[in-house]
């Protein structure tokens, strides 16, 4: 038992730090569909969601103007619905499938070529909450999102990608003091293990 014990525990220190902390029914690992083959090149602004990723939310040090060390570990999985004309992301808080009150969510992304953006409906368990929320490519180059419906305190919220497949959900605040942006907390992701 003893032997056990130590194998499981040198195990787990041996694990990534951004091990999956959600139940195995939120690993999707596979059947992602793809895009429909006539939708329009902006298709692709959200294709990095597309996959399994464990995701690590860090808070901004303003101190050493870095991020820190996440305070805790989620599940955000991305698939194509609708036959390829819709983006799909789940996302499962902490231990979903196994702790109590635990929610779970899901964006149904479409591009409006009218309007030249995103718009997404946010659907959430713990609370029953829908959100109407807009996602566009503004011209600094990022993908910009911000929330429509229920109105919300004003907040910048933007994603950025890494070359390694990674990526994040940036969200900035206003200073109380200088009125200025500053770093708030991202949301870190990145491939989730599927082996």
């Amino acid at each position: 038992m003893k032997a056990i014990l130590t194998a499981a525990i040198v195990s787990l220190a041996a694990a990534p730090a951004f091990a999956q902390v959600t139940g195995a029914e939120t690993r999707r690992c596979g059947n992602y569909g793809q895009p429909a083959q006539d939708m329009p090149e902006e298709f692709g602004q959200f294709a990095f969601l597309i996959g399994d990723f464990d995701v690590g939310s860090e808070p901004w040090d303003a101190g050493t103007g870095s991020w820190g060390e996440p305070q805790y570990y989620a599940r955000w999985n991305g698939y194509y619905g609708f036959g390829g004309r819709a983006i799909f992301d789940e996302w499962y808080d902490p231990g979903y499938g196994y702790r109590d009150g635990a929610g779970a969510g899901i964006n149904i992304r479409l591009w409006d070529p009218a309007a030249g953006l995103w718009k997404t409906a946010w659907h959430y368990t713990a609370n029953n909450e829908v959100r109407e929320l807009h996602q566009q490519v503004r011209e600094d180059g990022r993908l910009w999102l911000w929330q429509v419906y229920p109105e919300a305190p004003e907040r910048r919220v933007f994603f950025e990608t890494y070359d390694n497949g990674e990526w994040a959900r940036i969200s900035q605040v206003q200073d109380e003091v200088t009125g200025e942006w500053v770093n708030s907390v991202r949301l870190h992701a990145r491939p989730a293990d599927c082996g």
